[in-house]
């Protein structure tokens, strides 16, 4: 690698690892500390509070290890690609996964959805080819939740998103509203609030609280 080149590779790794630490260091512990400030009442207004402040403290302490490590590996001269791409902005739920852990969702797309995609499609498992798309999608989110680990939270978090996929594949393809609005800017607004409150409860449901919020109410 020339020279030049190393030295612009090797500036944009220490930026990477100084905006690493402020989203680590910094915003994910002040984050944290006030999700450990919230008093479990059981409620519905409790329960947001929580849902918002975890995606935040997840975003920033993910993002921010993500972030040291793209960082480091170019000070070494190795170009390596961010695992996020401006989550926060996703339309839909399909572009939110393009957006958010790309590494582990680029793996999934590639060794689980398509080949499970092809699979039902030689075999003719279903007639109609819409069901090829919806069964390969709820798989592959459901890997994606056993490949976070065994907890019940993960396997319903996999599961939450299979639905979400499948179904806005359906959307996509039978909604007339959807091909009539889809490219509104009003309708690109709406769409990016429900996606983002959908991502928040998927995380909310990743965090395991809701079994706390629930074991709360029933010692009521």
């Amino acid at each position: 690698m020339p020279r030049k080149e190393y030295l612009e590779l090797a500036g944009d790794g220490v930026y990477r690892i100084v905006l690493g630490l402020l989203y680590k260091v910094v915003l994910s512990t002040y984050v944290y500390q006030m999700l450990l400030a919230l008093n479990n009442t059981g409620t519905v207004v409790y329960s947001i509070k929580y849902m918002y402040l975890y995606t935040l403290y997840l975003f920033f302490d993910f993002a921010g290890y993500s972030l040291m490590a793209v960082g480091s590996s170019n000070i070494l001269g190795i170009q390596t690609p961010m695992n996020f791409n401006k989550p926060f902005l996703s339309v839909d739920i399909k572009d939110f996964w393009t957006r958010w852990h790309i590494t582990l969702s680029t793996w999934l797309r590639d060794f689980v959805f398509s080949r499970v995609l092809m699979q039902v499609i030689r075999k003719k498992w279903f007639k109609n080819r819409l069901h090829n798309a919806t069964y390969a999608y709820m798989v592959n989110m459901l890997v994606m939740g056993f490949w976070h680990g065994l907890s019940v939270s993960y396997i319903v978090y996999g599961f939450y998103h299979g639905v979400l996929m499948a179904g806005f594949e359906v959307y996509q393809k039978k909604s007339n509203f959807y091909k009539k609005n889809k490219n509104k800017n009003w309708y690109k607004l709406l769409s990016w609030f429900v996606t983002m409150n959908l991502v928040m409860i998927g995380f909310f449901i990743f965090s395991g609280e809701p079994y706390k919020i629930l074991l709360t109410i029933l010692k009521r």
